[in-house]
């Protein structure tokens, strides 16, 4: 067959989302003719495989802009409709399976089947809230435009035969946003990581992002709590913040007034770090932070919450504790008390990971147990859970 796959998402880095449309692409490939379509200008076939470390040889790879016009006509309901069916239609049209890997609202699908791979929902329906609900004074002030929105929406929506959602999370924001129902795959991550004796270090992994760029991992929040816990007397144990950073003056400026920050407690912060080398440093650190959502009302702005949370699991899988945020996806990969600890307050990060640092044995436990349950997430199981829902038998 031919197989289309549209990873939506677009920026100057290669993230989750990426990893997802990569590996996916590999295993449709061995039996099928495979286009990856995508949205990151200085994407290579050779950087996406050194990356996910997935086969490409046999995909396609090919670059699109946003086509999503803001011309679209308004006073023509039949015109605005065949316009919003043809925006990026060549994505799909004249293959026989599409799978669009999305944020956003998802273009319509012309395949003869698409599926959806809902990363979050980004934007809302029409005439939904944005914390979810009817909004129902614009939907009385304009109903001949309710109508007509609410039935293109379905249509939309209808194009997908098969929807899925990366964890709980999605899902529930996806029936609340987007009034669809999905099935949970969780996305693949890498956890064939080596057994190293652990060192005293404290990892955090997270593209450094800015204010108004997707949710920011709180890199500076993290880099403060060590700060304190130096200034405590802390003694013995190194914080290395590592994550993507885009080629931009305003990336960059942000980032050196992180460094600035870490020099205080002797932290590193460490920009695009190559896989190699941090899949080293996961395998040697001990515990890692995640705090992605910090700050934030999950429910009014559940979109600055971690989707799912890979870092966390590539952690895990390595053998580093995880004290994540009890927050959006952090919730279904770490079991409180038993493969990692939850927080809600930065309080809490620096006593639980005190607990951690004080006993070597429970340290150890956990260890073991955040091993085995990363195993849940791996790659074979998301290629398998995957192409079970797009070719039920």
């Amino acid at each position: 067959m031919r197989i289309s796959i549209y990873n939506e998402p677009a920026g100057s880095g290669i993230g989750g989302s990426e990893f997802v449309a990569a590996l996916l692409a590999e295993a449709l490939a061995a039996d099928h003719e495979v286009t990856l379509f995508h949205r990151v200008p200085a994407l290579t076939p050779e950087k996406l495989a050194a990356n996910s470390g997935a086969n490409l040889d046999r995909v396609e790879l090919r670059y699109v802009a946003d086509e999503t016009s803001p011309h679209l006509s308004r006073r023509n309901p039949l015109n605005h409709y065949r316009e919003a069916r043809n925006t990026l239609a060549k994505l799909s049209d004249g293959y026989d399976v599409f799978v669009a890997i999305v944020h956003s609202i998802p273009p319509f699908c012309h395949a003869a089947k698409g599926a959806l791979i809902i990363l979050f929902p980004a934007s809302a329906a029409p005439y939904i809230k944005p914390q979810g609900g009817f909004a129902a004074k614009p939907a009385l002030k304009h109903p001949a435009r309710y109508v007509y929105q609410s039935w293109a929406w379905s249509k939309r929506m209808e194009s997908y035969q098969v929807k899925t959602s990366i964890s709980e999370f999605s899902r529930r924001w996806a029936q609340k946003l987007w009034g669809v129902d999905s099935q949970i795959v969780y996305p693949p991550v890498d956890t064939s990581f080596q057994r190293q004796e652990k060192q005293k270090l404290i990892l955090s992994v997270g593209r450094f992002a800015i204010e108004g760029d997707g949710h920011t991992k709180k890199q500076e929040q993290m880099l403060r709590v060590f700060q304190r816990m130096k200034e405590k007397g802390l003694a013995g144990w190194d914080y290395f913040s590592v994550g993507g950073l885009p080629d931009t003056p305003q990336h960059k400026a942000r980032f050196a007034e992180l460094e600035t920050i870490a020099r205080a407690s002797g932290a590193q912060v460490i920009a695009n770090m190559a896989r190699p080398e941090l899949r080293s440093l996961y395998e040697r650190a001990g515990i890692f932070w995640h705090a992605a959502g910090y700050g934030e009302d999950e429910n009014t702005q559940p979109v600055f919450a971690e989707h799912f949370g890979i870092s966390t699991v590539e952690a895990m899988a390595a053998g580093c504790v995880p004290v994540a945020i009890k927050k959006g996806g952090q919730l279904e990969i770490v079991a409180h008390g038993v493969s990692g600890f939850l927080w809600e307050t930065l309080d809490e990060l620096e006593s639980y990971t005190e607990r951690l640092l004080a006993d070597d044995k429970l340290r150890a436990q956990m260890a073991e147990a955040a091993r085995a349950r990363a195993q849940m997430f791996s790659r074979e199981s998301f290629v398998a859970n995957f192409l079970a829902c797009l070719f039920p038998k």
